[in-house]
């Protein structure tokens, strides 16, 4: 959820200047008025009735970013063969062309997510 920070610059303990951040969300900062209230947007800043609306140039803007997974370096045209929990044969894992790790085998199939993916990318984090 989007936070709205806010500065206080004074002297002599008199606010000369306030400024506003806007962090987190997708949404660019905006005010809106909603039964005679002014808001600082998204984060339900609400505005004290004295306080001057500030330019939306002047409000920074901090967006929320995704974390990237912690995906070991892969080489997409290698082939990984683990052995099935039976052990009468060998599933091949190997990257996809979106760079994810795929399986041959039955379960992930159904489930995108199988056993020997896990054992492959706990095999190459172990590794690096």
């Amino acid at each position: 959820m989007a936070k709205v920070l806010v500065s206080e610059f004074a002297v002599a303990g008199k606010v000369v200047k306030r400024t506003y951040a806007v962090k987190g969300g997708l949404i660019p900062p905006f005010t809106m008025e909603h039964l005679g209230e002014r808001y600082i947007m998204p984060g339900w800043y609400k505005m004290k009735q004295n306080e001057e609306t500030p330019n939306i140039e002047d409000i920074a803007f901090y967006p929320y970013k995704a974390k990237l997974p912690n995906i070991p370096n892969i080489d997409s045209n290698k082939v990984y063969k683990v052995k099935s929990s039976k052990g009468n044969a060998y599933y091949e894992v190997k990257m996809n062309a979106s760079g994810s790790l795929e399986c041959t085998c039955p379960g992930y199939g159904f489930r995108r997510r199988c056993r020997h993916v896990d054992y492959v990318m706990n095999e190459l984090k172990a590794s690096a």
